[in-house]
């Protein structure tokens, strides 16, 4: 579990007594960490539409995009994007402002424009001109499309006993690590070869192997994940800080750490400011089901481990470890064979509250319902992010961006109307 650090809200449990039970957790709407597609791309990109803009509109530099609804010709969808945000409108011909042209005197079906001006007065005078280069279309969706939409991207790091932090766990790889972690791997997902892979990639390069052969994937809902895991990632034996996993699992808001040791972690213990949330798993051994528990430490039996990095050197050696892994001792101890986890969730002060709260004790079988519990909280914590500093400073980025495509297709691809 996770001790105290100043600046973390823990979740799960903090070190100074089981009766401290620290689940900060309020309910907040769910709408708040409901995981939406982009706007543009879910009903804009690639599809029949036309799109508008000007650079001196009331409201600053404005794109609107507009389309035709269902079998009606007389519904229309409209996004209006500006450097304050994005809003959806959405029109008939019965709500539209009758105007005094010749096309309502013959009753003709309005024009994209003529439905513009009746939501957006304000846009009448203004001159919008369409574009009409398609190209637009891959630079918008960039711009459209939230970090966090229906893709996460997310680290998994093993951490062996006495491994306080990420520069000792960055330097673990798949030989040294202990059957549990592997199997945990394999609960978390599904294996995949990465060249040529077509799915989410989360970054990896899947031309040349640059971050490895393999990675772990996998699907939650309509959600893809695709993982980060640095035992799998190539390791330099040369390179004493791992520079080039560090480069990747750096820019993940979400990590998981897989702890076979026994001690307290601090939230601290990755030295990334992009890391928002970390969820530390631990194995149980021989669990004890009883209502009122206390953690005792086992060892667990000796393992052979070959071609293990030095931690100074970099170098292989072949090494004998003894690995440990908390059990749950009781008064009246019943004993249960089935592989059980001990689960904290440390997040940054600033992360908005998110679902769903961790159960008191934090302890689950590794089922299915654990595993739609881990991925329910993913989920629900990279959708938070979103109304953190760090997101919300990225959305001037957005505005900016938004701008600079207005700015660059309003000399190019424009047909004055």
């Amino acid at each position: 579990m996770f001790s105290h650090c100043e600046g973390y809200r823990i979740e799960g449990g903090v070190t100074d007594g089981e009766t401290n039970w620290n689940n900060n957790f309020s309910q907040t709407n769910s709408n708040d960490n409901k995981v939406m597609a982009s706007i543009y791309k879910q009903q804009f990109y690639g599809k029949p539409h036309k799109t508008f803009m000007s650079l001196s509109s009331p409201n600053g530099p404005i794109l609107i995009c507009i389309k035709k609804v269902g079998n009606s010709s007389d519904d229309f969808y409209l996004l209006v994007c500006t450097e304050k945000g994005f809003e959806e409108v959405r029109a008939n011909k019965d709500s539209l402002q009758k105007s005094k042209t010749t096309r309502s005197f013959l009753k003709m079906r309005p024009t994209s424009l003529n439905v513009i001006t009746s939501v957006r007065p304000e846009l009448t005078k203004v001159p919008l001109s369409k574009v009409t280069d398609k190209s637009i279309q891959e630079e918008l969706v960039k711009v459209c499309e939230p970090e966090f939409n229906k893709v996460i991207k997310a680290a998994v790091l093993y951490c062996k006993e006495s491994q306080r932090d990420d520069n000792d766990m960055l330097k673990n790889i798949t030989t040294n690590a202990s059957q549990e972690y592997t199997d945990f791997l394999n609960f978390l997902g599904e294996k995949v070869e990465l060249k040529d892979f077509t799915k989410y990639n989360g970054g990896l390069d899947i031309k040349n192997n640059a971050h490895g052969t393999h990675s772990i994937y996998s699907q939650f809902n309509d959600v893809e994940v695709m993982y980060h895991v640095a035992t799998m990632l190539p390791f330099f034996p040369s390179d004493p800080k791992q520079s080039e996993r560090r480069k990747l699992i750096s820019l993940d808001r979400v990590v998981i750490i897989f702890n076979d040791g026994s001690k307290p972690m601090s939230p601290n213990c990755i030295k990334s400011k992009s890391t928002q949330i970390i969820i530390l798993i631990q194995p149980i051994k021989n669990f004890v089901n009883n209502s009122k528990t206390t953690i005792g430490i086992s060892n667990d039996e000796n393992r052979v481990v070959g071609d293990q990095p030095s931690p100074s050197l970099g170098t292989t050696t072949t090494t004998t470890t003894t690995t440990t892994s908390p059990t749950i001792n009781s008064n009246s101890p019943t004993q249960s064979n089935k592989i059980k986890y001990r689960v904290s969730i440390s997040n940054r002060e600033e992360v908005p509250n998110y679902g769903p709260p961790l159960p008191d004790p934090p302890i689950f079988e590794k089922d299915d319902s654990f595993r739609n519990f881990l991925y329910q909280k993913m989920v629900g914590g990279a959708a938070s992010l979103r109304n953190t500093p760090m997101f919300t400073s990225k959305n001037s980025d957005k505005a900016s961006a938004l701008i600079n495509v207005i700015s660059k297709y309003s000399t190019k691809g424009m047909e004055q109307i």
